[in-house]
């Protein structure tokens, strides 16, 4: 029992911390999931050059939560093509608003501060992964 206890509290949280440290990045390049934690970052990634595909989901979300792993499938595949990046409209209610989410899990493919692709709904790999190549291919 005594060790069952220590595993607990010492193990256990150090463990859950290196899984979760391995999940997320903060720049997405080397094909993690990014998980917003500021507006300042989420509008950083936006602007920038490389296509930005962002889940917008919560927590309490049943089909966010099976869009998940699909996301960060696609992220483990598109390294260096596009930044796949998670965000909580709970704890980001004003970015939710000014980009229209009114239904979630919503998907949407951002690149230098514009939307260019938008779906609401729960998304397999295949059609996330032809919307980013169509939009690679149109920028080549």
């Amino acid at each position: 029992m005594k060790s069952i206890k220590l595993f607990v509290i010492v193990f256990l949280p150090l463990m859950i911390g290196a899984v979760v440290s391995s999940c997320a990045s903060t720049d997405g390049e080397n094909g993690d999931v990014v998980v917003i934690e500021s507006s300042e970052q989420f509008y950083e990634l936006i602007e920038g050059d490389t296509p930005i595909l962002v889940d917008f989901y919560a927590d309490w979300c049943r089909p966010c939560r099976i869009q998940g792993p699909i996301v960060e499938e696609l992220a483990t595949e598109m390294p260096g093509k596009v930044i796949v990046a998670k965000l909580d409209v709970d704890k980001f209610p004003r970015i939710s608003s000014k980009y229209q989410v009114t239904g979630i899990p919503s998907i949407i493919l951002y690149q230098k501060g514009e939307q260019i692709w938008k779906k609401v709904g729960l998304q397999q790999k295949p059609g996330l992964k032809a919307a980013i190549d169509a939009h690679l291919k149109s920028k080549s």
